[in-house]
């Protein structure tokens, strides 16, 4: 009989040869539906396994391994999901009406979710249960323009939301107004504190991102926040006192093109921190030539450095159209979907050195114009004692 440190070897070895297998959905504007798929991190592999049929599936935001929320192209409606071990979706209640979403998010201790309407020039809150599941009717404001805006901007157009680290603020990016929306968390909704205006317009803030949890010694907390209309990343020093939170630019934006690309041309899309806080990762469309979707890769440097941001790389995202990507949770693997054509990308990435591969692991077909892309793994966010701690430490 093997001893038992041996078969513990052997286990190793075997894993190792075996590799992870990772399950990711995507969703897919005309393919009708959310997609599962798997990605063996050994041999590549990089299929499709099965189809949840869901017209005009968009956005997809995750809660844990076993709750999804829905946006759903040109239809003003969210809905919450059952999502299980494979992937696949199963309706969880009945859908809320809201104005038309582009993006859907939840708070920490899920209370609510909180919907950016692009086409509509609207935000909407809805309560949830304690399964989760959305409680009618929404909460919606509209916002108007306070004064003429400059080409091409021709109103508001929220196109996402964010909550802080400390699960009591609520920031939403308006590409429209080129302002951050801040508000104060409450128990089912939020209220509206003030707005941060971009320093240059037209800039178009899209989507943001934090260096939150504190996984770097001198962690300060920043918000990041990808422009659209000037392609660039402004970084933003949150200070927090006891009922408020403000925001103070850390230096000047920085470009994700190394070529510019010409007015009123919009490419950058999403923007990623690596696990570890050391690095940002910037998508950008089809620009700079037509039809070459990029990604920037930039060093995030030290508070208090002039320049919060160094780019490292522009690399290849693999195909057209780079709408959407994420990172696993190791920040071993970026997955990048190119909605124009056709397909989504696997690259290998070091999140220690800042490194991205120049072409990927793999890259699957089979999924018409794909949107939006998640790995089906739990990311933790902070406790509420934690959150406190973050707070107070953070109050310099």
């Amino acid at each position: 009989m093997l001893h038992s440190s041996l078969l513990a070897v052997l286990s190793l070895v075997v894993v190792q040869a075996l590799g992870k297998v990772h399950t990711l959905i995507i969703s897919g504007d005309s393919s009708g539906g959310a997609v599962s798929t798997t990605f063996n991190d050994a041999n590549f592999a990089f299929k499709i396994t099965g189809n949840t049929p869901i017209n005009g599936a968009d956005w997809i935001t995750l809660v844990g391994t076993s709750r999804a929320y829905l946006t759903f192209r040109n239809t003003s409606l969210v809905a919450a999901y059952d999502v299980s071990p494979s992937g696949r979706l199963t309706l969880a209640g009945s859908p809320v009406s809201v104005p038309v979403p582009v993006y859907v998010g939840v708070t920490h201790n899920s209370s609510f979710l909180f919907t950016a309407s692009y086409p509509s020039g609207a935000i909407a809150t809805v309560p949830l249960d304690t399964h989760g599941l959305p409680i009618p009717p929404s909460t919606t404001t509209f916002f108007s323009a306070p004064d003429p805006l400059p080409s091409p901007q021709d109103q508001a157009r929220p196109h996402s939301g964010i909550v802080d680290i400390t699960g009591q603020y609520l920031i939403y990016p308006d590409d429209g107004l080129d302002s951050l929306h801040v508000y104060k968390i409450g128990a089912n909704s939020a209220t509206f504190l003030y707005d941060q205006p971009s320093p240059k317009r037209p800039s178009g803030p899209r989507h943001a991102v934090l260096s939150g949890f504190p996984v770097v010694s001198d962690w300060v907390p920043r918000l990041h926040v990808v422009n659209e209309e000037d392609n660039s990343v402004e970084t933003w020093i949150m200070h927090y006192s006891r009922n408020n939170m403000s925001l103070k630019l850390q230096g000047s934006a920085v470009s994700t093109l190394k070529v510019p690309a010409g007015m009123n041309v919009s490419t950058a899309a999403e923007l990623l921190i690596s696990p570890n806080g050391r690095f940002l990762l910037a998508s950008n469309r089809d620009a700079v030539p037509l039809g070459t979707g990029s990604i920037a890769v930039f060093r995030i440097n030290p508070p208090t450095a002039k320049t919060a941001l160094t780019l490292i790389s522009i690399t290849s995202s693999g195909g057209a159209n780079p709408r959407s990507m994420s990172l696993d949770k190791t920040g071993k693997w970026l997955v990048v979907v190119n909605g124009n054509s056709n397909s989504t990308a696997m690259f290998a990435f070091d999140q220690e050195t800042g490194f991205l591969a120049s072409t990927p692991v793999a890259n699957l077909t089979g999924i018409t114009i794909p949107q939006t892309v998640v790995w089906l793994e739990d990311r933790r966010v902070p406790t509420a004692i934690e959150a406190e701690v973050l707070r107070i430490q953070s109050n310099f």
